[in-house]
Order: C-alpha cells, then structure tokens, then sequence
C-alpha cells in the first residue's frame, strides 16, 4: 500500500505554486524590458537614454527573479513532492538534475567560451534543460494522474506544443498555477 503524506503534499503544492507566480512575474518584467528595448514602450514617456537602461533593469531584474521562483521555489516543492509520494520521484529527478545540472553547465560554458572547450560543455547544459523539460512535462502528466485535474492535463499538452509555439509555454504555466491552487484548496480543506 502507498503512503501519501497529505501534509507535505500540501506544503509541496504551495512551494510549487508560490515558485510559478515568482517566476511568471519575472517573465512579466522580462517581456516588458524586451518590449521596452525593442518597441520603445517607455519612449515617450522618459526618453532615448534612459528608455534603454529602464529596459536593460526591468530584463536583468526579471531573469533574477525567473531564476529566484524556479530555483529557490518551484524545484524545492517538487523536490518536496517526491519525498511526500513517491509516484513523483522520476519527474522530481528529472526536474532537479536537468535544471540544475543544465544551468550549471550553461554557466560554465558561456565563461568558458572564449576557450573551444566551453562550447561543448554550454550545448551539452542545453541537453540538460532538456531533460528538466521532459520532467516538467511528466509532472504534469502525473499530477493529472494523480490528483485528476484537467488543467494539469492540458498544461502537459500546452508544454509540449510550447516546442513550436514558446507562448504555449507561459500558458502552460499559467494553467499549472491554476491546478495547484484547486489542489492546495482541495488539500486545505482535507484538515
């Protein structure tokens, strides 16, 4: 017989959530610092020189707080997750080494580049991400087994077709955050 542990499954669910809105108010920030620099948004408003150093904060600003709510929350709680119910343990671990391992190695390259020995090491990070990306998508595959939330379902779907269309992937996101706020609630009202 399984064990579930409803207590740090809810606690899971909450890291999960709170590191997917930290992290889509980055992508925020980021799109509006893109959408700065290349529209001139913030043209009119403050002018040439400093339309380009608000764009230049709001791109650095939102990457650090991307790499805040992945890093520090979401991965944790799904970390978290597969402590709680084991059924998560492949997807956790696909997560935590292709993500993390990805963006090491993506860091060593880039400092390593100007030596050929950095390119290798920078597209094989790449492959890393890639494999943490397998594993988002079986989490959310496994969540929509487990906990039988459709939104789970369709933000799996909505990730794989984000291969061609990359908006799929915020929405994907989006409708992930929606499905752990039903499960959290769900699972509050548990104890």
């Amino acid at each position: 017989m399984e064990v579930r542990q409803p207590v740090q499954l809810l606690r899971a669910f909450e890291l999960m959530r709170t590191g997917i809105l930290i992290s889509l108010i980055g992508w925020i920030l980021l799109g509006l610092g893109l959408a700065s620099k290349f529209f001139g948004i913030l043209t009119f408003l403050i002018g040439g020189f400093l339309t380009a150093a608000a764009g230049l904060m709001l791109l650095i600003v939102g990457a650090i707080v991307i790499l805040l709510g992945f890093y520090a929350k979401f991965i944790p709680g799904v970390s978290e997750l597969a402590r709680a119910d084991a059924s998560y343990s492949i997807a956790s671990k696909l997560v935590r080494v292709g993500y993390v391992w990805g963006l090491v190695l993506i860091i060593v390259g880039a400092v390593l580049s100007l030596l050929l020995l950095g390119i290798p090491i920078f597209f094989l990070g790449i492959l890393f991400l890639i494999v943490g990306f397998i594993g988002i998508v079986l989490l959310s595959f496994n969540l929509y087994s487990r906990e039988r939330n459709t939104l789970y379902f369709v933000a799996a779907i909505l990730f794989i077709v984000s291969i061609f269309v990359p908006v799929m992937g915020f929405l994907a996101w989006i409708l992930l955050y929606a499905a752990l706020g039903k499960t959290i609630k769900s699972y509050s009202a548990q104890r």
